[in-house]
């Protein structure tokens, strides 16, 4: 009996695999890079390391390429800014149901206003799907669809995804979040998997990796390991994040750091 009882004690002590671990006791990170910025929003490095924010709705450009900037007020706020390929770079415009696509430059190449469209989604979330594709979460249909840009007609649609937090997509796969759980899709709309989750938000993927965040502790799901970031004052917020293949960037405190993964893996 004493011996059932023991084994019931550890296991109760054993730490769940989506559990987030505390920031004090994960694994240490330092940045290898500091840039100081005091803006609305940064939103990202594109593959040419090009810097991108958001500030008084507008969205600017920095970089070896010179500086740019973008602004349509008359399209409402800035949503989302999508920097998976840098031509087109997307602008999201969710209040006015728009998306303009962007060149290096930031000049305007064209917009959908999906207001126009027979199907008439009410997109929540938009992402680039390569190949003049793009990834929309519709609200009416509650799916999420691949959607044509030349040809201007649903590829593929999803079951419906009722209750969806958060949405992150790549250019050939998508995870979604509800309360519970996230949801695994594929190029097709097909569910590939669903896993039982709610310790915490999705804030973004990789091969290698997948980033969630709760109560300002950042922990990768596919190693179970949470981060520890002595740079950053435990009283701080993390107002915004980007994971690339190599590179995680955080933006706190008008600072945007740069922490290299990789070799945590090694």
């Amino acid at each position: 009996m004493k011996t059932v009882f023991l084994l019931l004690l550890i296991l109760s002590a054993a730490p769940l695999v989506s559990q987030v671990q505390n920031p004090n006791t994960g694994t240490k990170l330092l940045s290898d890079r500091q840039s100081p910025l005091n803006v609305d929003r940064f939103a990202g490095y594109d593959t040419y390391d090009q810097l991108y924010w958001v500030d008084k709705n507008t969205l600017y450009k920095r970089g070896a390429q010179g500086s740019f900037e973008f602004q349509e007020l008359m399209l409402g706020p800035i949503s989302s800014v999508d920097l998976q390929n840098p031509l087109p770079i997307l602008a999201f415009y969710r209040e006015t149901n728009t998306v303009v696509f962007l060149d290096n430059r930031l000049n305007e190449k064209k917009r959908i206003d999906f207001n126009l469209m027979q199907e008439f989604p009410q997109v929540q979330w938009i992402f680039n799907a390569g190949s003049n594709r793009l990834w929309l979460m519709d609200q009416n249909s509650q799916s999420l669809w691949v959607y044509d840009t030349q040809k201007m007609q649903i590829v593929f649609q999803s079951p419906p995804l009722p209750n969806l937090t958060t949405l992150k997509c790549r250019f050939n796969d998508c995870i979604a979040q509800t309360a519970d759980e996230l949801i695994y899709l594929s190029l097709y709309g097909t569910i590939v998997k669903r896993e039982a989750f709610d310790k915490g938000t999705l804030q973004g993927y990789s091969d290698q990796y997948t980033i969630v965040l709760n109560e300002n502790t950042l922990f990768d799901l596919k190693s179970n390991q949470g981060f520890n970031f002595p740079e950053i004052r435990p009283e701080n917020q993390i107002n915004d994040l980007q994971l690339t293949q190599d590179f995680l960037y955080i933006y706190d405190s008008n600072v945007i750091r740069r922490y290299a993964l990789n070799p945590i893996k090694e």
